[in-house]
């Protein structure tokens, strides 16, 4: 499995440089195949990635269109990512091997939703790493943080605190104060950063205020 994971990371990060290269096309990596390179190792299976089609010379169905060209899997079918993208405004696809599912989350430049607002905060912060042996565009330390808050689930607390216990001290934390309020995420930060170090007690006493 980590073979063929490792050769689905590569088929998809070569077909997005090219993008960037060629489209003013912007994509950066996000969610769990993170975690290993800002948090506590875990075993993933999908690949999260946002991309900014709207900025882009693409359209939402030029860019599926793409995918099936360069031997990326439909789930069903094209027709049915394309109608189905539209109205989740995530792509849903397979490599080569049908093994390895990639989300594409497309950014939405204005929304109030907080999942969403977190597509172009992201963008504008993305850093340049080195994964699987290539360098890729990934979201930074402090926007991997705040996502994991947003999303609110166990892990993704789980995710956090390994995040804030690696890097609290080299991390901006005036940024992650500022963007806390914009996401609305003020008291799981606050709790983040009191000392807590359990995620089950992290995740109870939250659900307690």
């Amino acid at each position: 499995m980590e073979s063929t994971y490792k050769q689905a990371f590569l088929q998809i990060i070569d077909f997005l440089e090219g993008l960037e290269e060629n489209k003013d096309f912007k994509y950066y990596l996000v969610g769990g195949i993170l975690v290993n390179l800002y948090s506590d190792f875990r075993i993933i299976r999908a690949i999260d990635i946002v991309i900014d089609l709207p900025s882009s010379k693409i359209t939402l169905a030029d860019y599926i269109s793409l995918l099936g060209k360069n031997n990326f899997h439909a789930m069903q079918d094209w027709r049915t990512t394309l109608i189905l993208a539209r109205e989740t405004n995530i792509i849903q696809f397979l490599d080569k091997t049908d093994t390895v599912r990639y989300d594409n989350h497309i950014v939405v430049k204005f929304s109030s939703n907080k999942y969403k607002k977190m597509g172009p905060i992201g963008l504008k912060k993305r850093v340049r790493e080195r994964l699987f042996g290539i360098e890729c565009w990934v979201t930074s330390k402090e926007d991997f943080l705040l996502s994991k808050l947003v999303y609110g689930g166990w892990q993704d607390y789980t995710d956090a605190l390994g995040c804030w216990l690696r890097f609290q001290n080299e991390i901006d934390k005036d940024y992650l104060e500022i963007v806390s309020k914009q996401l609305d995420i003020e008291p799981e930060y606050s709790l983040l950063k009191s000392g807590i170090d359990d995620p089950d007690d992290f995740f109870n006493r939250l659900r307690d205020q």
